[in-house]
């Protein structure tokens, strides 16, 4: 069994292991993936920069690397190592989320008899990384590019030059980002981009992002937050997206959080009525078999027209009053 393993961080929801499909299919569209377990999702993926690259994008996602085996102990994982997996002149360290010190112990036991590399758990070249799966088995995954590292907090709302309640945590904007299929070398647009959380992240992962905000300060704001992180962007300007048809040719995804009851103007429109709006608008701008992320209160009533359909759905509960619905649609 060759491929590739991604661990999610622990969350119960179901978007963490759809952000890793989306980004599959972002880089390998025919590259089938399969949850082996509710912290484990296994792909065909085999080119190791590839698997660096979504590991390193996934917001909800603790290592992705080469699978290296399946075993139903943990003692017999390491008999599979061989040379294009495991070197000796690299330091490793051994990590899990769902097993103690001990089985991970073990583990590097193994790989240091067989590779004789030197363990570094502060700063290791290579880490391997293994967890139970739900049917008790146990898996080994190994990648050469160190500790994922994470910096939500340098971007964190309150952090950037310009705030408002409304915006969204960076680790949340990412995964929207990433739900719309969006490559390096495409347009990313956020038709009600507020203070700029998603135009953010899509700019430090080097998408080419576009900003629209209703309020003119606010789109001033948003520009403000990019500058202010040293980001490249295309353009944020100020637009009414729920018009018949954007200012600008066409996108290759697009990604919000559609505005409710929020301090942002909504003219008056409900958030129903902003969603078909837009949705209308979006389909003549967006390319065909591309990506629409709507993030909007669970209530809400989805018409999107016949030029969507709704590829899948998540809901994220934030408090009793409040569930929000992540729609992924998608342009036929």
């Amino acid at each position: 069994m060759e491929g590739s393993v991604f661990v999610l961080s622990g969350e119960e929801l179901t978007f963490p292991s759809a952000e890793i499909v989306a980004l599959v299919e972002t880089y390998s569209k025919k590259v089938p993936c399969e949850k082996l377990s509710r912290r484990v999702v296994y792909s065909e993926l085999r080119d190791p920069k590839i698997i660096s690259k979504i590991a390193q994008r996934a917001a909800y996602c603790r290592f992705g690397g080469k699978l290296v085996s399946i075993s139903a102990r943990a003692e017999d994982l390491a008999k599979d190592l061989d040379a294009s997996v495991a070197s000796s002149e690299m330091s490793f360290a051994v990590k899990s989320e769902s097993l103690d010190n001990d089985v991970c112990g073990d583990v590097g036991g193994q790989i240091k008899e067989i590779t004789r590399a030197r363990v570094s758990l502060e700063e290791p070249e290579c880490v391997y990384q293994v967890e139970m799966l739900d049917d008790g088995r146990f898996v080994l995954g190994v990648s050469n590019y160190g500790v994922k590292s994470f910096s939500w907090s340098t971007r964190r709302p309150r952090s950037r030059k310009f705030f408002l309640p409304s915006a969204i945590y960076p680790k949340l904007a990412r995964l929207l980002v990433n739900l719309s299929h969006v490559s390096e070398d495409e347009y990313f647009l956020d038709p009600f981009c507020g203070t700029g959380s998603l135009l953010i992240e899509g700019s430090v992962m080097g998408i080419k992002t576009i900003g629209f905000d209703l309020t003119r300060w606010i789109a001033r704001g948003a520009r403000m937050n990019l500058h202010g992180l040293s980001l490249d962007f295309e353009s944020i300007i100020r637009a009414d997206s729920t018009y018949s048809r954007f200012p600008l040719n066409r996108v290759d995804a697009i990604a919000t959080d559609v505005p409710y009851g929020r301090a942002s103007s909504t003219k008056g429109k409900d958030t129903a009525q902003i969603i078909k709006e837009f949705t209308a608008a979006a389909a003549g701008e967006l390319n065909s078999d591309k990506y629409c992320v709507v993030m909007h209160p669970s209530h809400v009533e989805l018409d999107c027209g016949s030029s969507f359909e709704v590829s899948e759905q998540h809901l994220l509960y934030v408090h009793r009053n409040l569930t929000r619905a992540i729609s992924v649609l998608r342009r036929r």
